[in-house]
């Protein structure tokens, strides 16, 4: 699912690490594929030392035990045994919405994260964030925005209340103004909670959502909305991008390829087995998990990915070109004070290396 932006302060950096202290999850054990075969790596090979050196690798998941791309491929890839095929430990962190995977990782807390989109993550550079985007699921963005149903056109919500969550996605603000709206006569608001019903049972006429999230609660609630989304105005973007913290991919390069080879893997094995990944996120939340959500969240982010991953390519890998246009629309808006360099915004060759074409390559 992602979310926007957030800004890292030395005070978000503290906060996010006391919550690593107190929240880490493991990713529980294996439950490996009838006819899966035997570990990747072998005990002994130089590869599986590497990535024994790299000791455990924490994943900062920002929306928990979610049926998201991105988290949950994570969470299967180890309950399907794949880290452990390639001799990795993996912590499953689960971070509260009320702190930032990105200052986890900035900070070496964490060493993982996924969540958003390439403008996302270029902010948080810009802003000095310590890490390096490894992977893009796809060329897509997932954000959209809901208006009540009464709004037939959006120039309507000039004078009207668009909430949001953290900040803005530019996405979004890309599409009022490609619509016509003044932006400036619109009344943002921001709205942590992520509730959908605040649309149609509160005080809001418009607000930031997920393709995946909020539109599925509603339609399950039966409440009349209208979805929005950039792909439907020609606004690129992108869709769960994966950053790593620097230091660590400098330190330990194998074992960041690998942890992104066995989440490769498991993505391929959910999208064939969704039921399945899905009762693994559930079992692992608790009775609070809604199933039948997190099935349909999982349909429509799978699909995103097969439908607009690069052509040619596999799930994952990245290019420059792919984040060009967020990067021009965040510099278009003064989100950041200068253009990125995307040879060192990007790590494009480590996804890559990893396929021979779109075929995932597996020791």
């Amino acid at each position: 699912m992602g979310c926007a932006a957030r800004r890292v302060t030395t005070a978000a950096i503290a906060l996010a690490c006391v919550f690593l202290v107190l929240v880490p999850c493991s990713a529980g054990a294996a439950t490996r594929p009838t006819g899966s075969g035997p570990a990747a790596l072998a005990p002994g090979s130089a590869e599986c030392a590497a990535n024994k050196a790299a000791g455990t690798v924490h994943f900062a998941s920002p929306f928990g035990y979610d049926a998201s791309a991105g988290i949950i491929d994570v969470y299967a890839a180890g309950k399907l045994g794949y880290f452990t095929d390639l001799c990795l430990h993996v912590d499953f962190i689960d971070v509260p919405t009320s702190a930032s995977p990105y200052a986890l990782v900035s900070a070496d807390a964490a060493q993982i994260t996924g969540e958003g989109s390439a403008a996302d993550a270029i902010v948080q550079e810009a802003d000095g964030s310590n890490f390096v985007g490894i992977s893009t699921y796809g060329d897509t963005s997932d954000y959209a925005l809901l208006t009540r149903a009464g709004i037939t056109k959006l120039t309507q919500l000039e004078g009207k209340t668009l909430a949001y969550h953290t900040v803005l996605p530019v996405v979004l603000h890309e599409m009022l103004v490609k619509s016509g709206v003044d932006v400036s006569k619109v009344r943002l608001v921001e709205d942590p909670t992520y509730d959908p019903l605040l649309l149609v049972h509160g005080s809001f006429d418009a607000l930031e959502a997920y393709q995946s999230n909020e539109p599925i609660t509603l339609r399950a609630d039966h409440d009349p909305f209208t979805m929005w989304t950039p792909g439907q105005f020609g606004i690129a973007g992108t869709f769960n991008v994966q950053v790593v913290n620097r230091k660590f991919l400098a330190a330990h390069r194998t074992a960041a390829a690998d942890f992104l080879r066995a989440e490769f893997r498991a993505f391929s094995y959910c999208t064939a087995h969704a039921a399945t990944c899905v009762e693994f996120v559930a079992q692992a939340q608790g009775p609070t998990f809604d199933v039948a959500h997190g099935e349909a969240e999982w349909r429509i982010e799978s699909a995103l990915a097969l439908d607009h991953h690069l052509a040619g390519l596999g799930i994952g890998v990245e290019t420059f070109g792919e984040w060009a246009p967020e990067a021009k629309a965040v510099a278009q808006y003064k989100l950041v004070r200068k253009p990125i360099d995307f040879a060192t915004a990007e790590d494009t060759a480590l996804a890559r290396s990893l396929y021979r074409g779109t075929r995932l390559i597996w020791p």
